[in-house]
């Protein structure tokens, strides 16, 4: 009866309505907020008043939201995330970088960056708009990425949430998520991993956040997984490759899932298991109707990584024959490509349940408000510290760069006329005195060791040598 007394008073002051907006609110009767929807009011207060019976009072428009309607309707919604946001997403995982007012996830692209992934991790969880716009020179970084990779804007509202009212909303949908999975797998959220592997691919990474676990089995599993991070940071891909097939084994001992070599009942390789594929250390790419595993391609053929990576966990059919000699073309295949490396034809899907697609896109939300977790950043930067503490990354550079050392001692380098340039126009691999050369801001550039590295192509560095 009260209830039913509650809402009749409700129904009668929203007939009067309220003198800014011609309506009432639902207001909370256990504290000052007010929400335009009785559904959002029954969650305000089953996460803020917990064990409290559901009571509404007629409420005006909030002083708050008064205000608001003064404002652009676009200024009253803020769609972008602090930077404390981005800031936790600092591991090799999990990679989000903040540049010129966008977030970017950039996990899939450090192992791509022309520079090594050991200069994107220095920036991961920051914001890194002066350094990039210092080396890039107004090059638009979405030219480099794919368009997956922007996560969204940087920056809130301040008029409408605080920094920590944000994270609030982000805890509260974090219990949401849990809550509808936890509904949705019928009440075994925290079972253990390989009871879920039918339903879901999970990674080592969301793996180590399964509360089923054993300690024992996490502290191997985040060892070697570190140990990996740690060898691709420093371009070691044979360490890489043996350090994953040791996580296979331990994985497939503990009868755990891992995702391998799908193929669907008529024997083909479905499109949507090619996207899991797309690093070094576990490279595939669809071409011409053929799944192809480039895997130890990759290992023992370092100079032709970045072509290929760009492509890794994609179908490249549309680039065929685009850039002759190059991968994805005739000529690179019949040089390169070796019987082994062909998986399978690719085939069509497999029926989609509409109940574990839910699910997988739950837990795809589920995990990157999450972020990773305290172990994973600590584990993440005691790899970098041993990294840096054995001169591996300046190794790697010294071998990309062999002048680096006479520049960086002041040595002086030799002086060109723009005649002699223009006589470098190459092609690469010609006769002494043609290699291409490119005058950029008054210096003399070698394009020689760009080839075959170059985001936009040899062609683009070609046609401006000389």
């Amino acid at each position: 009866m009260a209830m039913e007394s509650e809402m009749q008073a409700f129904a009668e002051a929203n007939s009067n309505g309220d003198q800014a907006t011609g309506r009432s609110f639902f207001g909370c009767a256990y504290c000052h907020e007010a929400f335009p929807e009785q559904r959002e009011l029954e969650v305000h207060q089953k996460m803020n008043h917990e064990g409290q019976p559901f009571s509404s009072v007629p409420s005006p428009l909030p002083e708050r939201e008064r205000a608001l309607l003064q404002k652009a309707p676009t200024a009253a919604i803020s769609r972008g995330m602090p930077l404390s946001e981005v800031n936790r997403h600092c591991v090799p995982e999990d990679c989000w970088v903040a540049i010129d007012g966008k977030v970017y996830d950039l996990t899939e692209f450090a192992d791509r960056h022309p520079g090594g992934p050991s200069v994107i991790m220095s920036w991961a969880g920051k914001e890194a708009s002066e350094v990039y716009n210092h080396i890039h020179k107004g090059i638009n970084i979405n030219s480099y990425l794919r368009p997956e990779a922007l996560v969204g804007d940087l920056g809130i509202d301040e008029d409408l949430m605080s920094e920590s009212f944000w994270h609030s909303l982000r805890h509260s949908r974090i219990n949401e998520l849990k809550e509808e999975l936890h509904r949705l797998r019928g009440g075994d959220a925290d079972a253990h991993p390989s009871r879920r592997a039918t339903r879901t691919k999970v990674s080592i990474a969301s793996l180590l956040k399964q509360k089923g676990l054993g300690e024992s089995l996490r502290a191997q599993l985040q060892s070697l997984e570190t140990q990996k991070r740690a060898a691709l940071d420093v371009e070691d891909f044979g360490q890489a490759q043996q350090i994953k097939s040791a996580l296979e084994c331990l994985l497939a001992e503990s009868d755990l899932y891992f995702p391998q070599k799908a193929e669907n009942s008529s024997g083909g390789i479905p499109l949507s298991e090619v996207p899991r594929h797309n690093k070094p250390h576990d490279c595939w790419v669809a071409l011409n109707g053929v799944v192809y595993d480039l895997t130890d391609f990759l290992l023992h053929h370092p100079e032709q990584r970045k072509p290929v990576l760009a492509w890794a966990g994609r179908d490249a059919s549309q680039m065929w024959d685009k850039i002759p000699g190059r991968f994805p073309s005739s000529t690179w295949m019949e040089f390169f490509m070796r019987p082994e490396a062909r998986m399978g034809e690719v085939g069509p899907e497999p029926p989609v349940d509409p109940k574990v697609e839910e699910i997988h896109q739950l837990e795809e939300e589920l995990r990157r408000l999450e972020g990773p977790s305290e172990e994973d950043i600590q584990a993440a930067s005691a790899a970098r510290a041993g990294t840096a503490k054995h001169g591996a990354s300046q190794l790697a550079e010294e071998v990309r760069f062999p002048r680096l050392k006479e520049i960086a001692a002041g040595k002086q380098l030799p002086l060109f006329t723009r005649a002699e340039v223009a006589k470098h126009k190459g092609p690469p691999g010609g006769p002494p005195g043609t290699e291409p050369y490119m005058i950029l801001h008054n210096k003399v550039y070698d394009l020689s060791l760009l080839l075959q590295s170059h985001p936009g192509g040899d062609e683009v560095l070609l046609s401006r040598a000389g």
